[in-house]
């Protein structure tokens, strides 16, 4: 929202306050002052009078002019096409600085030029702002004689600040000047100014017959407006819209658009005799098709408004006007619309045609019913005033007038025991009535009444609120909030902080990625997707690349590594703990998931001459290392699901228990090509199967007396045994004396069998007892006994 300070100045009283002052207090008790913006950023720019014009003898765009500016009179060599003699123009002095630069004196083709003669885009003006007829040339003064030297910026009334308050969606009663000067009224305890106008009605027979067939519609207003002299408007009005943020265009429009500004009230207008005296308003039928303002043909549905004359629909209600009943140069005779709708539905209706505006933007946040006869009466003021117009008969309206006021009740005690102030009754009730709320009090009780144009405040809390900011923050005291109990993170935090810790100090990076993806990136690493899993859909993405919610995060974590890799970054290694969201029956479910990517060297020494390149036996290892941290027992099953983007003979899936919980492999290698990556590691778990519970406890064991023995063994087995299922074998067999078999090499070639392999295996022995050879070579041979019973291997020879 922009507030000019000059039109405010108008609805409250804000003398003697600097603007240093009115920016802190507005951003410390109402709401933040975001920038403070002047529309002319230039400096000694002064009103001149061209008093001869001349052609230059060497240019065929050039002119020779002499302006008087009061104190002197400047020879200056000008190229607008619009420029001519008598002409009021904006001069800029020699000294003076734009936004384009400082003018200095200088010769153009041999004579000498003491000044420029400024084009409204030159003082800062934005293109959109600017009138078509000065588009391309110097701005100039058509409707009256500035005094010769004043200041230009003052001339053209913007020479004041504009502040840009950032609006929170549930304030919408600040978007209007009106709705600013109470609360600046109240953040600086100075009175309002009352709009003084007249509406001066004619008597007539002339009669609207307005009808309501839609809750939609909370009320409508008309009024016959006649005889209007379409022409230009009054500079007030025109700067103030262009400090608000809108061009003008001419009186017809622009006093529309300046209510709205001031009020808050959206208004539109009809040429009557091209809408006839009957306006239905009800909801559209489903496929009509409607060519509106713009002269887009759009097709309507049974949820939009309508505002029709019967049978066809003139005005999409609260959103755009329809062509067929637009104003025009021609138009003498018009009927002005002032009604509130339904904010859901415009909502609705704006997103869907993408038609978003100023009206649709405060008929979102809700209107206030109870302003809009003001808003009109004034409107008809203005067109009276500036269209030279006959305002015929009184407003006719159909539907709802007037909302009464919210009553809630409050007292000190509410007050002080939520924010632990001591302030008074007294000092309460001064704070609401600065908000020009109706208090009455009876003993200590405050009943409040709250206008309708704050639908924020509905309960006894948001009074509360409106005390606090307007009573000083500041004024807070610093106090420790006491508690007998110790704060504690939940078990699912502190999983989760343990996952993020364990794999920062393994050399990972946490990384952030967009939870909404494409169709197509979706249907990728679908390992753990539930069967019954249905898309969760966007109903309007910006872009088909964000359209859906992910039910994967291993394609967002390769676009990072991708995106390193374009950048000459080859040794990566990030994580990202996100969820992921999907729909079975309807119902929407989420799931926390871990998901990790890896490429290039993990480790390198140049002095020594080692390096650790990313394999799969890493990923492994960095996901044992996690999971023994958690206390989870994780075993690891070749892959069974079919993934085209995985290796199918380098991805193993992850179980806890008998409950697949992830998977980790290499990136197939196709799939890496295709999207321009070496040869790239992943993992996925599902940390929602696990994420809630609690570490098992730690059993500490004495070190044993004595030494432990090891023992080498060299197996021959079919090359379909899994090593895992060896492993378990050799581990089982003897309880008493192993602690540990270890894996630590495997061999095919000379010697073995085609469909054989060779896997040899570390056993550790330890005991508080002497481990004699023969007690050892007992242990080993029911070992040797138990693997060729359950899987058919035998000591290699």
């Amino acid at each position: 929202m922009r507030v000019k300070l000059e039109w405010l100045n108008e609805l409250v009283d804000l003398t003697g306050l600097s603007l240093e002052d009115i920016v802190n207090t507005v951003s410390l008790h109402s709401i933040e002052v975001e920038n403070v913006d002047r529309m002319i950023k230039a400096s000694n720019i002064v009103i001149g009078h061209v008093l001869t014009k001349e052609k230059h003898p060497d240019s065929d765009h050039l002119n020779l002019l002499t302006v008087d500016v009061g104190d002197e009179v400047l020879n200056i060599v000008c190229g607008a096409p619009n420029v001519d003699k008598d002409q009021y123009v904006i001069i800029a002095k020699v000294g003076a600085k734009l936004p384009g630069g400082e003018i200095k004196k200088s010769k153009i083709r041999g004579y000498e030029s003491c000044g420029m003669c400024c084009s409204l885009q030159e003082l800062g003006i934005e293109n959109k702002y600017i009138p078509e007829k000065f588009a391309n040339g110097i701005y100039y003064f058509e409707d009256y004689k500035p005094t010769l030297g004043s200041d230009g910026a003052l001339a053209l009334n913007l020479k004041d600040e504009v502040l840009e308050l950032g609006i929170t969606p549930n304030r919408g009663d600040l978007l209007s000047m009106i709705g600013c000067a109470y609360e600046f009224s109240a953040a600086f305890n100075r009175p309002l100014k009352p709009l003084v106008y007249e509406v001066v009605r004619e008597k007539s027979n002339e009669k609207l017959d307005i009808k309501i067939e839609t809750d939609k519609c909370v009320g409508y207003y008309g009024q016959i407006i006649k005889d209007v002299k379409i022409k230009e408007s009054p500079r007030w009005l025109k700067s103030r819209l262009i400090a608000f943020g809108i061009r003008a265009i001419n009186n017809c429009v622009d006093i529309t658009n300046y209510v709205l500004a001031l009020f808050g009230q959206p208004l539109h207008a009809f040429d009557l005799d091209k809408l006839g005296h009957k306006i239905v308003i009800k909801n559209a039928k489903a496929g009509e098709k409607f060519t509106s303002l713009d002269e887009i043909e759009r097709e309507l549905k049974d949820t939009d408004i309508a505002i029709t004359d019967g049978n066809k629909t003139q005005c999409l209600g609260g959103v755009m006007g329809g062509l067929d009943s637009e104003i025009t140069d021609t138009t003498q005779n018009i009927m002005l619309e002032a009604a509130v709708f339904d904010p859901l539905t415009i909502r609705k209706t704006a997103a869907r045609l993408n038609l978003h505006s100023e009206s649709s933007n405060r008929y979102e946040r809700g209107v206030d019913i109870n302003r809009t006869k003001q808003a009109l009466d004034y409107a008809c003021y203005l067109y009276k005033e500036l269209a030279d117009a006959k305002i015929v008969g009184d407003a006719y309206c159909a539907g709802t007038t007037t909302i009464p006021d919210k009553e809630i009740l409050l007292t000190k005690e509410n007050v002080n025991k939520r924010l632990g102030t001591n302030i008074s009754t007294k000092e309460i009730k001064e704070i609401l009535e600065s908000l020009n709320f109706k208090v009455e009090v009876s003993r200590d009780t405050l009943e409040v009444f709250v206008p309708n144009r704050r639908p924020d405040i509905t309960i006894k809390e948001d009074l509360v609120e409106e005390v606090i900011r307007l009573y000083g923050y500041d004024k807070l005291a610093d106090t420790i909030p006491c508690d007998s109990q110790a704060g504690e993170l939940r078990i699912e935090n502190k999983n989760k902080r343990l996952i993020q810790d364990t794999l920062s100090g393994l050399g990972f990076n946490e990384a952030i990625t967009y939870s909404l993806v494409s169709d197509t990136t979706n249907k990728e690493f679908a390992v753990l997707r539930n069967e019954k899993a249905e898309d969760i859909k966007i109903l309007m993405p910006i872009t088909e690349e964000r359209c859906i919610l992910r039910t994967t995060l291993i394609p967002s974590l390769l676009n990072v590594i991708k995106y390193n890799l374009s950048r000459k970054i080859k040794d990566i290694a990030d994580f990202e703990i996100s969820k992921t969201y999907y729909k079975v029956d309807g119902v929407i479910e989420e799931e926390l998931h871990l998901g990790l990517a890896i490429t290039g060297t993990y480790s390198s020494s140049l002095w020594q001459g080692k390096k650790e390149n990313v394999d799969f036996f890493l990923l492994k290892g960095v996901l044992e290392e996690l999971f023994k941290k958690l206390s989870l027992d994780v075993t690891y099953k070749a892959i069974d699901i079919k993934c085209n983007e995985l290796h199918p003979n380098r991805t193993a899936l992850l179980y806890l228990g008998e409950e697949l919980i992830g998977y980790a492999g290499q990136v197939h290698p196709s799939y890496a090509h295709k999207n321009d990556m070496d040869e790239v590691y992943v993992a996925e778990i599902n940390l929602s199967k696990f994420i809630n519970k609690e570490k098992n406890a730690i059993h500490y064991q004495s070190i044993a007396k004595l030494p432990s023995v090891e023992r080498d063994i060299a197996l021959v087995m079919d090359k379909d045994v899994k090593a895992s299922d060896v492993i378990e074998c050799i581990l089982h067999a003897d309880k008493q004396y192993l602690k540990d078999a270890i894996i630590f090499d495997l061999y095919q070639g000379d010697k073995i069998e085609d469909n054989k392999k060779s896997i040899a295996v570390k056993l550790i022995f330890s005991s508080d007892e002497a481990l004699t050879d023969d007690i050892i070579n007992a242990k080993v041979k029911r070992i040797l006994k138990d693997l060729q019973y359950k899987l058919n291997i035998t000591l290699r020879q």
